[in-house]
């Protein structure tokens, strides 16, 4: 599957400059980022704004508001300007095509997990150092992923199983790196990865989701389609949505908690269903982890073929680096990550021009 990382784009010595293109499209891949950060925090604003009066409905109905608010501002708005602004002419026709060596790339899923948990629970350790930090709220985001009740965790299985895969796919293995690829597979693989990670906006899925980000990238170029990429992408999160949506069940709260405080537990079928499902994501981990490192042994004797040679691959990170709408998305993704100073700052001048708390 390696030699289809290449691609079908070559060098042309008589043809014209690519350069000046190659700048356009970092320069709206900043812009992208940009409205992608600025409805990141709309969108926390106006939730903010309003939960009061959405509580009001009940938790549920504001639990389904609030979701349909961050479908609205994470995903309709930024998709449609990202359209506007990169997707190449015929895109869908190549991206959804039937995938080649489909058994093959879905046979790396366990490499691809193992990879991705690894660097997640790495990021977990790391983030203890900043516990008593406010920085350590933008690690810890598992508590906020945790449904109150049946309800909700149906509807965030639902995202996280069907929206995400089918919305991101098509967003950064489609829009973002179709747009790169005529300047290299590597370059669109890499840049896609990490820009997959930043709209994540937390330190801890931001390692995770650019690991997985970049794993799914080849896999799309190697496939030559997304079909593959959007099945794997559901296959992760699905893992994840299946374990939080079996702990908003009392039972296996009730269990995890007498565990934790050392009392006997009762092992009610759902709980039994927990424990297993949880010995089948440790051993899929485990071996995951024996398949990267059996891959990273191999990884050394291979090199991407260069598909674009006008810009060595150090001046291309340059010029992607040193557009002015790249820096300003930097610096909202700084914010977004950290203190969070800009959504913070409108939120206290709009509430206190309301009347708001």
């Amino acid at each position: 599957m390696e030699e289809n990382i290449a691609g079908a784009v070559s060098d042309n010595p008589s043809a014209p400059s690519k350069i000046p293109g190659f700048k356009s499209v970092c320069l709206k891949l900043g812009i992208m980022m940009i409205i992608i950060f600025v409805s990141r925090g709309a969108e926390s604003i106006l939730v903010s704004l309003a939960h009061e009066w959405l509580m009001g409905f009940g938790s549920d109905a504001a639990y389904i508001i609030e979701t349909l608010l961050s479908f609205l501002f994470l995903y309709i708005i930024p998709i449609c300007c990202s359209i506007a602004l990169l997707m190449p002419r015929g895109m869908c026709g190549r991206i959804y095509r039937k995938p080649e060596f489909f058994s093959s790339a879905m046979g790396m899923f366990p490499a691809f997990y193992g990879m991705a948990l690894m660097v997640n629970l790495l990021t977990m350790l790391v983030s203890k150092l900043f516990e008593d930090t406010d920085l350590y709220k933008s690690f810890n985001t598992v508590n906020e992923l945790k449904p109150d009740n049946l309800l909700c965790a149906g509807i965030l299985l639902f995202q996280l199983v069907v929206i995400a895969p089918l919305f991101e796919e098509f967003w950064f293995r489609g829009i973002v790196m179709e747009s790169l690829r005529p300047y290299g597979n590597g370059f669109a693989i890499l840049v896609s990865g990490l820009l997959f990670g930043l709209t994540h906006a937390n330190f801890n899925q931001f390692f995770y989701a650019t690991v997985l980000g970049i794993c799914l990238g080849y896999i799309a170029v190697s496939t030559k389609s997304i079909v593959t990429t959007t099945i794997m992408h559901a296959m992760f999160n699905g893992i994840s949505g299946i374990m939080l949506f079996l702990i908003s069940f009392d039972e296996v709260g009730d269990y995890l908690l007498a565990r934790a405080a050392g009392r006997e537990a009762e092992q009610t079928p759902v709980v039994v269903f927990y424990l297993v499902f949880c010995f089948v994501v440790i051993m899929l981990m485990i071996v995951g982890i024996f398949m990267v490192i059996a891959k990273l042994r191999k990884i050394k004797k291979y090199k991407v073929p260069k598909v674009w040679t006008e810009l060595s691959a150090g001046r291309r990170w340059g010029v992607f680096f040193s557009r002015f709408t790249v820096i300003i998305a930097l610096v909202l993704a700084a914010d977004t990550f950290s203190f969070q100073f800009v959504p913070r700052t409108l939120y206290k001048l709009l509430s206190g021009a309301l009347g708001i708390g």
